[in-house]
């Protein structure tokens, strides 16, 4: 019975975290599409300028249209990242170590592909 009311909490956060970042990160890219189109005309997306990591968030604070739209991406690739935390949590909790293994095998490549992704 335990066990049960533990797996069905560690799925309820996990269900939470996908839930809530997908959400998030929606709503953060709809508000830089809000600013877009407030702003009016933009550059080519050839011209567009990724912003460095480091500097989004004073971006963001600017309201700058394409940083705020990329923060939403952000977290939107943030999310399966930090599901994977919360497993790596639960089946710790569980004292699963083959899981807690597994999961931060999927952890390590989940962030080594965000490395070489973002530079």
């Amino acid at each position: 019975m335990a066990k049960r009311l533990a797996k069905e909490s560690a799925e309820r956060a996990i269900s939470l975290v996908l839930r809530g970042g997908s959400l998030a990160a929606t709503v953060v890219m709809a508000a830089g599409l809000v600013l877009t189109i407030a702003r009016g005309p933009a550059p080519p997306l050839e011209s567009a300028r990724r912003t460095p990591v480091a500097l989004l968030p004073r971006a963001v604070a600017r309201l700058h249209p394409v940083a705020v739209t990329e923060l939403g991406v952000f977290l939107l690739i943030l999310t399966p990242i930090v599901r994977v935390l919360v497993a790596v949590v639960m089946f710790a909790l569980e004292r699963d170590v083959r899981y807690v293994l597994i999961s931060l095998g999927v952890l390590a490549i989940l962030l080594i592909s965000m490395r070489f992704a973002v530079g």
